[in-house]
């Protein structure tokens, strides 16, 4: 973990450390950062520790993020305390959750790659609990939460979404040019991939359900990055924890968890329950690869795309699972067949 000179704090943000119990100088690390632009420092060492979160004046969810933190927290469900921000400044002081992310628990289990599944799936099933736990909780509460419930996963985020795919990772990564990304038969499959998740049983999503955004303690997973939470499919979020690329666990033990959770959440119907997983399943991956290519071509961050390749393996054997879709099909085995542009191409 790198260690560096922490920002200038803002007089209120040492007044709440000093209270902490923190004085000059400040034992910190960096504890972790977000595409966002978000930096997170930790402030002390376990298990005497706070986390400092230093935004940025550009933050759209800042805001959200502190009155849904608190909506959250109100609830009983397993998110940071907030121990004091400086909002002119944008610090927040977090209560630290420890640096066991459910990724590196999938890196121990040998994944991705040849990995044990029985040991991925008991790692997982703390965080199927944690979903169970959010969803039931969540949508319970969700209305007492202006911030939550004005934004709704519905047919306009969903196209965004699939636009956000061709655009960021076929266009600008691969290089097919726009009019193969406009054909009538492609739209017109993704406009009902689209209609058919709007439809799925609505619950509070937290919006980047992955192994990046889960905290392991020894009590149960805790929540992170959620400030996007609202309503929508409740099948959108296992797809993330299933379908992730940065995991790309086999499609036989995704199964098997997604008849664990239907154990903690039924549905009418597994065969019906599945085939609403896979189209969310399809939605969130083709959003994972739009925000690879964005991440590593418009922001710099070109580490991310090497998640590409392995992300349309994980597009190309969900299509396979779920049928149908012939077009998008044949779009994705037509990238799949292509490496990504050099950096300097970009469009």
């Amino acid at each position: 973990m790198t260690t560096r000179a922490l920002p200038v704090l803002s007089p209120i943000i040492s007044q709440i450390l000093s209270d902490l119990g923190y004085h000059p100088p400040f034992e910190v690390a960096v504890a972790g950062s977000a595409g966002s632009g978000r930096v997170y420092w930790r402030i002390g060492q376990a298990p005497r520790s706070h986390i400092l979160l230093v935004s940025h004046s550009q933050d759209a969810d800042y805001d959200r993020f502190l009155a849904v933190s608190r909506h959250l927290r109100s609830c009983g469900l397993e998110v940071p305390d907030i121990f004091g921000s400086d909002d002119a400044v944008r610090q927040v002081v977090l209560e630290d959750l420890g640096s066991t992310l459910l990724l590196q628990k999938a890196h121990e289990a040998g994944f991705p790659g040849p990995g044990d599944a029985d040991a991925l799936e008991r790692a997982y099933l703390p965080a199927l609990a944690a979903l169970a736990r959010w969803q039931e909780v969540g949508t319970r509460d969700m209305s007492h939460c202006p911030d939550l419930v004005n934004r709704v996963f519905d047919l306009g985020p969903l196209l965004w979404e699939s636009s956000y795919f061709s655009r960021r990772c076929a266009e600008e990564s691969y290089g097919l040019p726009p009019e193969r990304l406009a054909e009538p038969t492609l739209l017109a499959e993704l406009h009902h991939l689209a209609v058919r998740v709007e439809h799925h049983d609505r619950r509070l999503m937290h919006r980047d359900f992955q192994s990046q955004n889960l905290m392991c303690r020894p009590d149960k997973v805790w929540f992170i990055d959620y400030q996007g939470a609202r309503p929508g499919s409740r099948w959108y979020d296992l797809a993330s924890l299933l379908w992730d690329p940065y995991v790309a666990m086999p499609l036989s033990l995704r199964q098997k968890l997604f008849k664990r959770y239907l154990d903690l959440s039924p549905a009418p119907s597994s065969d019906e329950a599945w085939e609403q997983l896979l189209d969310a399943a399809l939605q969130r991956v083709m959003q994972a690869l739009g925000a690879y290519g964005f991440l590593s071509r418009r922001k710099g961050l070109p580490w991310f795309a090497k998640f590409l390749a392995p992300g349309l393996g994980v597009l190309e054997e969900t299509l396979r699972e779920r049928g149908g879709h012939l077009a998008l099909a044949d779009l994705v085995r037509e990238l799949c067949s292509k490496a990504p542009l050099p950096f300097d191409e970009l469009g």
